[in-house]
């Protein structure tokens, strides 16, 4: 059984979550409490003990991310849940961590219970949390960078050490530097969204590049890569990606 608290200010948000943990999760989850704020929740953790926190972003005048800069987020497990943030939402996903999108569909909050159920060791847990706070913080001395799932948990990549992504079927292939790759089961559809604003291009239907590791562009369609591979420039894309290398040398 997995003892839980709920830190929320919306009484309607509360209820709601309670009552799809009751429909869904009976047997697996126990809601110990649920408190409103940052102070009521750090007594909370430290009272009760709980092994996983449902929290949600804005807490009154105070944010999910000022507790969760005052406990060790390696003790317990954490599920993040808010309306739409873009900006939090998106380094959620740069760091693998744990969300829930209001309201809460049900599918989601399964699948997010059972990633809870898996262990994840400390050290992996805090590199996870280290990229959140990387993103949230936009450290400018940091190189940002992105979870990726390997056999033996989660790689930390630079997100300037990749140098494009390549679709496999329902699978994205990463060509990293220094020759490493790694295959993620997830569609390059997804990563495009993700990468798209740190200078990545959609050049072809199965190739993603980042723009800053073009060693050259080739009129007749295609770019070589500063590792030397060559991959095609759709033509239904060139206009936009001839627009989008220019904005970025002017």
């Amino acid at each position: 059984m997995i003892n839980a608290i709920i830190i929320d200010d919306e009484p309607h948000c509360i209820d709601h979550l309670k009552r799809t943990l009751r429909l869904l999760a009976a047997s697996k989850v126990r809601v110990l409490g649920a408190f409103e704020g940052v102070n009521e929740g750090l007594a909370a953790i430290e009272e009760l003990k709980p092994d996983l926190i449902f929290l949600d972003i804005q807490l009154k005048n105070e944010t999910g991310f000022d507790l969760l800069r005052q406990i060790d987020p390696a003790r317990l497990s954490i599920i993040f849940t808010t309306a739409y943030d873009q900006y939090a939402v998106q380094a959620f996903k740069f760091s693998a961590i744990d969300y829930l999108l209001k309201p809460i569909d049900e599918d989601d909050l399964l699948d997010s219970l059972h990633r809870v159920s898996d262990s994840m060791d400390r050290k992996r847990t805090l590199a996870r949390y280290d990229v959140l706070f990387e993103h949230l913080n936009r450290m400018p001395n940091t190189p940002p960078k992105i979870a990726l799932p390997s056999m033996e948990g989660w790689d930390f990549v630079p997100i300037a050490d990749i140098i494009r992504c390549q679709a496999q079927g329902n699978y994205t292939l990463f060509i990293i530097s220094e020759g490493k790759q790694m295959l993620v089961s997830q569609t390059l559809k997804g990563y495009e969204k993700l990468l798209e604003e740190h200078g990545f291009f959609r050049v072809h239907h199965a190739h993603l590049v980042n723009l800053s590791r073009i060693a050259k562009y080739h009129k007749s369609g295609f770019v070589t890569m500063d590792d030397g591979t060559t991959i095609d420039v759709s033509t239904r894309r060139k206009e936009a990606f001839l627009s989008k290398i220019a904005a970025r040398h002017r």
